[in-house]
């Protein structure tokens, strides 16, 4: 192993890591102070749904299953009411679940791994950085690339209002997906699988390489850590398994490692594991499978050139001059086997393959800057504009949606009343209440997650239609059948849909300005 920092590195990356923890308080700081929300009824008005940055609806997702893992171990399909096993287990989630049985409220059970994701999110980059980029500040602006860096193309889109929105989402969607400071707000499963990609490559030099290895640390201890690294890697974010299993098959040719693949046996059975199980779920479970279809989104795209463009540019400088040892071929595998990936994948979130990039991207820019003698200041403001603009940016994406992170006081009485009824099952309400309500209610909803709830446009605009009173009295009871379900939830500015429903509703309830309609059994049941 390379030898340890001087004082000076290690005080720099002491700063690194208290810029990261501190950028991850931004979001209470924003929600609380400057937005004023309250963290229950009465302080404030509002309910705080435990959501920590601007992607709300993944996060609400995630407070489901904290709710069902406390309650049953694993986890069902709650954004759609129709009969879903529980068949998914997800270790992070499941532990959160114990911590909320235990008595801790869900939106603290979930903000728990806050310090988890920053801790292991810097542990991995800096162990990684240390390992491939010479003391000093080559290695802190590598190591503040990897973490903050946020592809200039999205905000200079939006604040610029150029192209069209097609472009300026899809663009968005790619510059998120490789901006590890994101993460830390709330992003957990996706911020520590990240982290520790690095920690399985480690792991699997020594695996592979014993002059690399430290003192006393044998085969064995390599060996296990890498297949414990890319067993949770997989097992959290599946997209950076697959990553992992691509690159090391690619390590394997490159590196002419056929005498030495055996040794590979292990890690590479415990990191596939978690997709096989994956895999299975997509095969036997409706949900799954609708969650596994081709999401519609495009591969390629001018989007694609300027999200990846300027990461790709910034490490194309950085291969002369280095012994090509395996991790060496590891730093230049990793953005071929997360692009081959992304390419390969035709279902689910293709998109996700590319988080990660911008640690190995990061390293070779940073060493291009020194092969080619860029002055000192210049590369501080290099690292400046491709860092603070972006963070900028996504703060006011924050800020814009901060509403969606709270529930107004009748509506969260609402969905209250809901949760003690006495009947069983699901609601349909709003897709903006729809997210909220398995994990306040632990009940199912109609509409609420657009990639778990199937059919979710036309969902989500027949939902409104009815909310909104502009369906006529057939189609409306017809609807509210249809779906299943066992409460209508109109939330604040709705319409009183008494009448509208008329035989359909049992009993209605105002909370406020919310009100719950119980539907009415069928005749017969």
């Amino acid at each position: 192993m390379s030898a340890p920092p001087p004082a000076s590195s290690s005080l720099s990356e002491r700063a690194v890591l208290a810029a990261l923890a501190l950028w991850s308080l931004v979001p209470p700081a924003i929600l609380f102070v400057s937005v004023g929300g309250g963290l229950d009824v009465g302080t404030g008005g509002r309910t705080f749904l435990g959501v920590d940055g601007p992607d709300v609806a993944d996060q609400l997702q995630y407070i489901a299953w904290i709710r069902d893992a406390g309650e049953n171990g694993t986890f069902a399909n709650r954004f759609d009411l129709a009969d879903d096993p529980y068949l998914f287990f997800h270790p992070m989630f499941f532990l959160s679940g114990v911590l909320w049985k235990l008595g801790v409220s869900l939106p603290l059970s979930f903000l728990a791994w806050k310090p988890v994701a920053v801790l292991g999110l810097f542990a991995g980059f800096a162990a990684y950085v240390r390992r491939m980029v010479e003391p000093g500040w080559p290695r802190v602006a590598a190591l503040l690339l990897a973490l903050f860096f946020f592809t200039p193309a999205a905000w200079v889109l939006d604040w610029g209002g150029l192209g069209s929105e097609s472009l300026r989402f899809e663009t968005l969607v790619v510059a998120l997906e490789m901006f590890p400071g994101g993460w830390v707000w709330g992003l957990w499963p996706l911020a520590v699988s990240v982290a520790l990609m690095p920690v399985y490559l480690l792991c699997l030099e020594g695996l592979l390489e014993p002059e690399r290895r430290r003192p006393g640390r044998s085969t064995v201890w390599y060996g296990a850590g890498a297949a414990a690294a890319g067993l949770a890697c997989s097992w959290l974010h599946p997209w950076q398994g697959v990553t992992l299993l691509v690159l090391t098959a690619g390590l394997v040719v490159w590196a002419r490692l056929w005498r030495r693949a055996a040794a590979l046996t292990v890690p590479l059975a415990a990191t596939a594991a978690p997709i096989a199980y994956y895999f299975a779920l997509s095969q036997t479970d409706s949900s799954w499978a609708e969650v596994s279809s081709h999401s519609g989104h495009p591969h390629w795209g001018l989007w694609l050139a300027l999200g990846v463009a300027p990461a790709l540019a910034l490490a194309a400088v950085g291969a002369p001059g280095r012994t090509w040892d395996l991790q060496e071929r590891a730093l230049r595998l990793w953005p071929l086997a997360a692009l081959a990936v992304y390419f390969i994948l035709q279902t689910a979130w293709f998109y996700h393959a590319l988080a990660g990039l911008t640690l190995p991207l990061a390293i070779l820019g940073v060493r291009g800057w020194r092969h080619l003698r860029i002055p000192r200041a210049a590369a501080v403001a290099a690292v400046a504009a491709l860092t603070l603009p972006g963070m900028a940016f996504y703060v006011q994406q924050l800020r814009e949606g901060s509403a969606a992170h709270f529930l107004p006081a009748d509506e969260t009485a609402a969905l209250r009343a809901v949760e003690a009824g006495w009947r069983d099952g699901g609601v349909l309400t709003s897709v903006d209440l729809g997210q909220a309500v398995p994990a306040v209610t632990g009940r199912g909803t109609w509409v609420g997650h657009p990639t778990w709830t199937p059919g979710y446009g036309d969902r989500t605009h027949r939902a409104e239609a009815l909310l909104s009173g502009r369906m006529d009295a057939v189609q409306a009871r017809e609807l509210v059948r249809s779906t299943g379900a066992a409460f209508v939830v109109a939330g604040c500015g709705r319409p009183d849909l008494e009448a509208l429903l008329g035989p359909v509703v049992a009993a209605r309830t105002r909370h406020g300005c919310a009100a719950v309609y119980e539907v009415a059994p069928r005749p017969g049941r």
